[in-house]
């Protein structure tokens, strides 16, 4: 079927070079600082008390310690280079951006509930 609109993209494309665009560089920059902070301040957290809010990363810190933290994060780590490398540039883009989005939300909301509780203290 066709919408009549000219060659359409297809979703996934098998690529033996992915090139990395400007605004997949800015988006990769921006979740890996967001994942950084996120691990550190879930540990930081955790450490004073606090109870993490995802059930899977919860289960995998009580079993595995700090390990089952990397874990959650290296899996995803792996789901977001498959899904950047098999999709097209502008899939790519907004699976990136809506990652980005989560990550930077939860990273945003751990620093307020961080702050709020007093955990940490600003200087």
């Amino acid at each position: 079927m066709s919408s009549g609109e000219g060659p359409q993209q297809p979703l996934f494309t098998l690529r033996r070079n992915r090139h990395m665009t400007r605004s997949h560089a800015l988006l990769w920059a921006l979740i890996l600082v967001a994942t950084v902070a996120d691990i550190l301040l879930t540990m930081t957290g955790t450490a004073v008390g606090l109870q993490e809010g995802n059930v899977l990363v919860r289960v995998l810190l009580g079993s595995f310690g700090p390990a089952g933290l990397w874990l959650v994060k290296f899996a995803a780590m792996v789901w977001l280079v498959g899904g950047w490398a098999l999709l097209s540039d502008r899939n790519a883009t907004i699976f990136l951006a809506l990652f980005a989005t989560v990550t930077v939300s939860v990273t945003v909301y751990n620093t307020a509930l961080l702050l709020a509780t007093g955990a940490v203290a600003l200087p």
